[in-house]
Parts: structure tokens; C-alpha cells; sequence
């Protein structure tokens, strides 16, 4: 390696360790997390209230029963939230080794997986079983 690929690679290694302080400055570590007002707070911007929700042990997903027998479904995604309403006919839920698993009819929505020591009793009424 010669001494030009040498300064070349030693000034793009400080480039690159400028835009990391930048983005740590910025905030990039940031995450949102999901707690039962945010939740209520998504369900009131629909127009309905919330029955029912459960948020997984991290605070990044959660699937709440609404009022008029839909489902609130919401994810965080970086430092965003991402939510869906649903009719519970759209969505099959699964229960297994302390995961919850919705899976929706139409493709377009990734699954939605929630790690839960155990599920909540409403969920029975959507066909989960322990």
C-alpha cells in the first residue's frame, strides 16, 4: 500500500467517524417505545376508543382490542411508530413458547411477533389458546 492509499484511507476513516458523531449527536440511538397512552392516543386519531392492549416485554409492539371490534396494531420502527387498524377476521393470531404471532390476510403487513410471559385474557375471545 502506498502512502497515497494510506492518507486516502486515513482521511475517509475521519470522514466516517465525523457522520457518526453527527448522527449520535442527532439522536440515531433514539427508539421509540409504546405504552398504553400512545396507544389510546392512536385509537382516539381513528375516532374510537380502546377496550383492550397488551404490549410485548420490550415496548416495541403491541395489539390492542378497539371499541367497535377492530384491532389497533402497532410497531415500532426506528424512532417511529407504524399502525394498522384491522377487522379481527383480517388477522390470525398464534400463541407459542411465550410469543404471540398475528399474521394478517393481505401481505402488504409484515407479522407481528410479541415475545409475552403469558397472554391476556381478552385474548381468548380472538381464538388465541395458552
Amino acid at each position: 500500500m502506498s502512502q497515497a492509499d494510506l492518507i486516502s484511507t486515513a482521511v475517509s476513516a475521519g470522514f466516517v467517524l465525523v457522520m457518526v458523531g453527527l448522527a449520535a449527536l442527532l439522536g440515531f440511538r433514539a427508539s421509540a417505545r409504546l405504552d398504553q397512552e400512545t396507544l389510546a392516543r392512536l385509537a382516539a386519531a381513528e375516532g374510537v376508543r380502546l377496550q383492550a392492549g397488551v404490549i410485548d416485554d420490550s415496548g416495541r409492539a403491541a395489539l390492542a382490542k378497539l371499541d367497535d371490534g377492530r384491532l389497533l396494531v402497532a410497531k415500532v420502527m426506528a424512532d417511529g411508530l407504524s399502525a394498522r387498524i384491522v377487522a379481527k377476521e383480517q388477522a390470525r393470531l398464534r400463541w407459542g413458547k411465550r410469543k404471540l404471532i398475528l399474521t394478517f390476510a393481505d401481505l402488504g403487513y409484515p407479522s407481528l411477533n410479541m415475545r409475552l410471559q403469558n397472554p391476556p385474557p381478552w385474548l381468548r375471545e380472538l381464538g388465541v389458546k395458552n
